[in-house]
């Protein structure tokens, strides 16, 4: 693809302008702010678009607000010629694609013309400048390798860019050994939570013991509910056994004891509701015992009241504290500009070297009027333009007088041609005709060839007429001297044939080793003093002008000192009248007025601020007394706020307490009168109960149910023994044979029946305490609360977690991608950018090489390894020119674009510079298009294309040399 021609309608500085290119290198040459970087600019936005109006890219539009855009005319193998069109539009402007066929199109077709590249692509490969090269200096070892990695392979570059964002990213996320980033700020709070949850988990230690202690008993409740099911199923059936032996004397005995007995009577299910009441009405007194305890504790701990009016003004002055830190900010703002004022001041004085009291009160009413000042101006203006040119003309009487100088010391010095050689030069021209004669009658009369001798003069008259006869057509005299010349020797020749003249011959062969090796000699003498000749009359010429400018130069300056020193004296009255015998310099008068200005200005603000000061101190003063009083002590003026806000917590902390404790006493309160309202119908029913069975104690009332058992045993052993001796009269007594065994075993399952009794009440006893205990530690939601939020930090963790997981899964992907490129794209490009590197540096380097690490080297001629970082500025600069160009012709079968170049070779040699101009101009796959502001490199390209930018012109063609 070449660019044939570009059409600027209006971008930047250039308007109606066309460039035509030819198809190898371009050098657009023009001095700075000529427009070159705009013609560059303008080729990228009309082929990729403008940039949007709130990027940082320049949009370059016309200063005047004309048409906006342009046209490029491109010439490409697959589509042909083509012109592309982009003006303004929309953001990025409206582009239209003519071919050569007569057909348009639009992005879409302009997008396939370049290959689906991007302005970012198309920069990264086939454009590169100054600018980037410089860069160079400041990277260090991995930014100068991710720099030339980029260079060699596309696409590298963006990847780089997002890598370096995501490891940015993980960074603020989580690092090993880092405080701030959010990770690691979460994991710390998470440690201090799960040390606080610990704590708590010690302070409930003893509920889980309780709990197991509650279970256990219950337990034990229940084994010891069937051990005294056993017991009494025991007695019954002993019971059963002593009634039947022997049956007629059990019978007697029994009925005897049962008259002893009597007939007591006892509740139904007594013993078990006695115990249920006896189990409810201990747990119920503990339960009083532990509330009436925690409202005594609570009535302890309830702190005096407080004065609520005393914390309301302290509230409202609290939330004034702004209002005082500014009046304090606002004081020591004011100490500061008075003293910065005072300073200032002072400073202006001195500098106006102002001592004597009259004198400052002089420049304190002084006039500094405008009206003033213009006066002063308009004769320092007087003064500086007379010194001015006083100064010019005195630059100008140096220079002629140097150049004057020079010209006559150049005119004494130059060397005079001696009298011999000035003969010698003389007599030249009749020698060198006698030279040519000579020659001519050796070479025709001296061969000894008479066939020559006899024809040459023949040949000699044809050739005269021969150029006669073209002199005379072609009205050139010379042809006509010369046909004479010739005539005249075949003349000669004639007249001399068939004769030897070995003396003539000897004697012109003679002449000819004389003066034959002096011919060049002579006419580089010749050519040496016609040169001084000029010169001498040149610089004669140049003497006499220097000589008249510098008689008339010293006559105005004369003119200009007089006017000099009569402002001078005008000045000093000026001057004079503001208290100043005299300035130093005139240097220091434009400084003049604004420094007494800033004098008087100074004394006014110290004035208004003193004024300021003494105010907001008054309210200072107020504020404290107000704080003081409600403090009931004086306090320090820098710390009253601090005081009243610790003041102000305590007397809050106070009363949020006393409000918590009230509270609780009130539930309290209420829960011990349902304590007591239970307690008493619990007695109530214990007393019911004991009034069943006729007893007024416990003792009584087991005693009663003893006898009451007693008697129905008897009554149901008598039934059994008299059912049985009408059923059958024997019965089988377990090995027991006499009433008093049965009697003894009886006694002793009773025994441990009723402590089975006793063990049971304790048991319910001190399951009342543990479960009072446990509600306590059940009502307690601290360790819950920190659980609570212990879990959400985790659920923050994990979230921070799966992002930087994503992140460095993304940078992952970006490291194997760019493995993947360096891989298959990158050693091709390497390859040839080694041949460009090494013969940029004359093999000094002979190969470029990518690390394990992804670092670049260069290896030296002798086999040394150098990280690039090490080159040479101009060296690292060639490496990454060698890359770019290899990247370039690596691409040329599917992106076969111009190279776009900004003056990238200053930092070269002239050796290496002719090495890299010659590689370029090798390159014929590419047009080139160099852009510089350097004279010097417009020739170096014998067959290029030269277009003076700085030449440009409305309505113009650039100018082509």
């Amino acid at each position: 693809m070449k660019i044939e021609k570009i059409i600027i309608y209006g971008f930047g500085k250039h308007e109606n302008v066309t460039v035509e290119f030819g198809e190898g290198m371009n050098v657009l040459y023009g001095l700075n702010e000529a427009g070159k970087t705009t013609i560059q600019q303008f080729i990228l936005h009309v082929l990729f678009g403008f940039p949007q109006r709130n990027s940082a890219g320049l949009r370059y539009e016309p200063k005047s607000g004309g048409k906006y855009g342009g046209r490029i005319q491109l010439m490409d193998k697959e589509y042909g010629r083509c012109l592309i069109e982009r003006i303004r539009g929309k953001s990025a402007g409206d582009v239209t694609v003519y071919f050569e066929d007569g057909t348009t199109g639009e992005e879409d077709s302009l997008k396939k013309i370049l290959r689906q590249y991007d302005r970012t692509s198309f920069e990264s490969i086939f454009s590169f400048s100054l600018l980037q090269l410089q860069n160079f200096e400041k990277m260090d070892e991995d930014e100068l390798s991710r720099t030339l990695l980029a260079s060699g392979t596309t696409g590298v570059d963006s990847l780089i860019q997002v890598g370096n964002k995501m490891e940015k990213e993980m960074g603020n996320i989580f690092k090993k050994s880092g405080k701030n980033p959010e990770m690691n700020i979460k994991m710390t709070e998470l440690r201090n939570l799960a040390k606080e949850l610990k704590d708590e988990q010690e302070k409930i230690a003893g509920y889980a013991p309780s709990m197991k202690r509650i279970h256990d008993i219950d337990i034990e409740l229940n084994l010891l509910n069937k051990e005294q099911i056993i017991h009494k199923k025991r007695l019954q059936h002993l019971s059963v056994a002593q009634q039947i032996l022997p049956l007629q004397i059990e019978k007697k005995e029994l009925e005897k004891k049962l008259t002893l007995v009597g007939r007591a009577s006892f509740p139904p299910d007594g013993i078990r509701r006695f115990e249920s009441l006896s189990g409810k009405l201990t747990e119920t007194i503990a339960t009083k015992q532990r509330i009436e305890n925690d409202l005594a504790e609570l009535k302890i701990r309830l702190p005096k009241n407080i004065e609520t009016e005393r914390l309301k003004t302290a509230g409202v002055l609290l939330a004034k504290e702004s209002e005082w830190l500014g009046w304090q900010s606002s004081v020591a703002a004011d100490n500061d500009e008075l003293q910065r004022l005072k300073s200032l001041k002072y400073r202006l004085l001195d500098r106006l070297g102002v001592r004597e009291e009259e004198v400052k009160k002089v420049l304190f009413d002084a006039d500094v009027s405008i009206r003033k000042e213009e006066e002063m101006y308009e004769l320092l203006n007087g003064i500086n333009e007379t010194n001015t040119q006083l100064a010019f003309l005195e630059t100008q009487l140096v220079n002629i007088e140097n150049e004057l100088t020079a010209e006559k010391a150049n005119s004494i010095l130059a060397e005079v041609p001696s009298g011999d050689q000035l003969k010698k030069t003389k007599e030249w021209p009749e020698i060198r005709q006698k030279l040519a004669e000579a020659k001519a009658y050796v070479s025709f009369e001296g061969s000894g060839n008479n066939k020559n001798i006899h024809t040459l003069p023949i040949i000699l008259f044809v050739l005269a007429v021969a150029f006669l006869s073209i002199g005379i057509i072609q009205n050139e005299m010379l042809i006509i001297v010369i046909s004479i010349i010739m005539g005249g020797l075949g003349f000669y020749f004639y007249s001399k044939k068939g004769t030897s003249n070995n003396s003539k011959l000897n004697e012109m062969e003679t002449f000819i080793n004389k003066y034959d090796n002096q011919e060049y000699e002579m006419e580089k003498l010749i050519v040496q003093i016609e040169d001084y000749n000029r010169d001498k009359k040149k610089s004669e010429e140049v003497i006499t002008i220097l000589e008249q400018k510098l008689n008339k130069l010293e006559d105005q300056r004369r003119k200009l000192r007089i006017e000099s020193d009569r402002l001078a004296n005008i000045f000093d009255e000026f001057i004079s009248s503001y208290g100043f015998d005299g300035l130093p310099s005139t240097g220091i008068v434009t400084e003049l007025f604004r420094m007494i200005r800033e004098v008087q200005e100074a004394r006014r603000d110290m004035t208004a601020i003193e004024s300021h000061k003494q105010v907001i101190e008054r309210k200072i003063v107020n504020r404290t007394e107000e704080v003081e009083e409600i403090l009931q002590y004086q306090a320090p003026i820098e710390a009253v706020y601090e005081l009243l806000r610790k003041e102000y917590n305590e007397m809050s902390e106070k009363l949020v307490a006393i409000r918590s404790i009230k509270a609780s006493i009130e539930r309290f309160i209420i829960e011990l009168r349902e304590a007591n309202t239970l307690l008493s119908l619990q007695q109530e029913n214990l007393k019911i109960l004991l009034n069943e069975a006729n007893v007024e104690s416990e003792e009584d009332f087991y005693s009663s149910y003893d006898k009451n058992q007693k008697s129905r045993q008897l009554k149901e052993k008598l039934a059994s023994i008299e059912n049985q001796i009408s059923a059958s009269g024997s019965l089988i007594l377990e090995g027991y044979e006499t009433q008093n065994e049965l009697q003894d075993k009886i006694e002793e399952i009773k025994v441990v029946a009723s402590a089975i009794d006793e063990k049971v009440t304790t048991l319910i006893y001190d399951k009342a305490l543990l479960v009072t205990k446990t509600e306590s530690l059940v009502a307690d939601e601290t360790y819950s609360q920190k659980l609570q939020l212990f879990e959400m930090k985790k659920a923050e963790l994990t979230l921070f977690a799966k992002k930087w997981s994503a992140r460095k899964a993304i940078l992952e992907a970006i490291n194997q991608t760019m493995s993947e490129l360096k891989e298959e794209k990158l050693p091709e490009v390497l390859h040839g950018a080694e041949k460009i590197f090494s013969e940029l540096t004359s093999r000094t380097y002979v190969a470029l090489v990518v690390t394990e690490e992804g670092t670049f080297e260069v290896i030296s001629a002798s086999g040394i390894r150098f990280p690039i970082v090490e080159l040479s500025q101009a060296t690292k600069e060639q490496a990454y020119i060698s890359l770019r160009l290899s990247l370039a012709q690596s691409v040329l079968k599917s992106a076969p674009f111009p190279i776009l170049m900004d003056d990238p070779f200053v930092h070269f040699d002239e050796e290496r510079l002719s090495r890299m101009i010659g590689l370029l101009g090798a390159i014929k796959s590419h047009q080139f298009i160099y852009f510089t502001c350097h004279s010097k490199m417009k020739n170096k390209w014998a067959d290029s294309t030269i277009i003076n930018v700085s030449e440009i012109g409305d309505e113009q063609e650039a100018t082509i040399q």
